[in-house]
């Protein structure tokens, strides 16, 4: 990754990326997990906004318990997680179950598994490498009095979740660093989008790859629009 200085002119360049799933069906576990045909990802999505409070309780419920909860998993692993940044908090509440099932599906074919640990490999060290930069910074001490911190109670199904969760609690502390020092006047929003942007996208692309989710080229998206 190069170096934060140099990420912190990158600006977003599309609104919004948009991207094809369908719905997919694997007998014999009865899940059937259904993504609607066409679904936009904003560029300045939750991990890129950053948001003190946004009404949630402590304790949060995640959504579509249902479907992690019918899946026929071939192990679970019950784990009490707490989130100090709400964007991130948000993040996992929205997607944590749903991706799961559909990783633990689509992780069935050993081929496509290795697909999605390669995706999740740069995940992770996107968020390392991140993470190792943001520590070396001159911040000093924060004040994270004003955070509030999000419970949660999360199933781990498959170990690509594990070090998804693992990655995503690195991630909630370096983007409660961010906060703090943007709060304080340390850095700019803009800085503070730029330095996390390569975790944003390599994300996303983990994200794509474990729901199957096609990305759309520049050209559909031009044909798209009549441009």
């Amino acid at each position: 990754m190069p170096p934060i200085s140099d990420l912190f002119g990158i600006e977003c360049l599309a609104n919004s990326l948009i991207f094809h799933a369908a719905p997919d069906r694997i007998a014999g576990n009865n899940v059937s997990v259904h993504t609607p045909p066409i679904q936009t990802i904003s560029i300045d999505d939750s991990l890129l906004t950053a948001t003190s409070d946004d009404g949630d309780s402590d304790l949060v419920a995640l959504k579509n318990d249902h479907r992690i909860e019918n899946l026929r998993a071939r192990q679970r692993a019950y784990v009490d997680a707490t989130f100090e940044a709400s964007p991130i908090a948000r993040v996992i509440r929205r997607d944590w179950n749903i991706l799961s099932v559909k990783l633990y599906i689509n992780a069935l074919s050993h081929s496509y598994r290795q697909q999605i640990e390669a995706d999740m490999t740069e995940f992770a060290t996107q968020v390392h490498e991140t993470a190792t930069d943001i520590r070396l910074m001159p911040f000093g001490h924060l004040e994270r009095s004003w955070l509030r911190p999000r419970s949660m109670k999360i199933q781990v199904v498959h170990p690509i979740t594990g070090m998804w969760l693992r990655s995503m609690r690195t991630l909630d502390e370096i983007y409660a660093i961010l906060i703090c020092a943007e709060k304080t006047g340390l850095i700019s929003a803009r800085k503070r989008q730029a330095i996390m942007l390569p975790c944003h996208l390599s994300y996303l692309a983990f994200k794509c790859t474990a729901m199957k989710i096609q990305l759309k080229t520049s050209d559909e998206l031009l044909t798209a629009e009549n441009l």
